[in-house]
């Protein structure tokens, strides 16, 4: 059994438009290169205003949310603030709180991730993750509330 390439999007439109202009192969060039370059430049204005909405915004909450954060007092409670600006939340639906705790334990798994700490890593990247994912779901919850999603 031979194995064949599946064709590309490119390939196939440009199968298509030999089909419906004769094989006219200029024109079909010309046509898939100007399709290339347009696709080329709204990809390029989607992920500005992506960065703009949305990791922009989450730098400057990042730079400014001194004193401002919700925190893991001990095992058993949690100080839940809600974000201090809800600019962010309201466009990603996610506080900028919830995407630091992510980002926190990535920073964790790192550190835990060598010689010295291998015995115990899995077992304090394990405790991290549970204690945080009830600080994201008490801050979540608490953004619901003040946004009137659950009374």
């Amino acid at each position: 059994m031979k194995y064949f390439k599946p064709l590309s999007s490119n390939e196939i439109i440009l199968l298509y438009l030999k089909e419906i202009l004769n094989h006219n192969t200029n024109i079909c060039q010309y046509i898939l290169k100007l399709k290339n370059k347009i696709f080329k430049i709204d990809n390029s204005k989607y992920h500005q205003e992506r960065y703009e909405k949305i990791a922009k915004e989450h730098y400057y909450l990042h730079k400014n949310q001194e004193h401002k954060f919700s925190y893991i007092f001990d095992v058993n409670r949690y100080v839940v603030k809600n974000d201090f600006d809800l600019t962010y939340y309201k466009y990603t639906g996610i506080s900028y709180q919830i995407v630091e705790l992510i980002h926190d334990l990535i920073r964790n798994k790192k550190k835990y991730n060598n010689e010295y700490y291998d015995k115990f890593s899995k077992m304090w990247i394990d405790y991290d993750d549970n204690l945080y994912f009830i600080l994201a779901d008490k801050i979540t919850t608490q953004m619901n509330k003040s946004k009137g999603l659950i009374i």
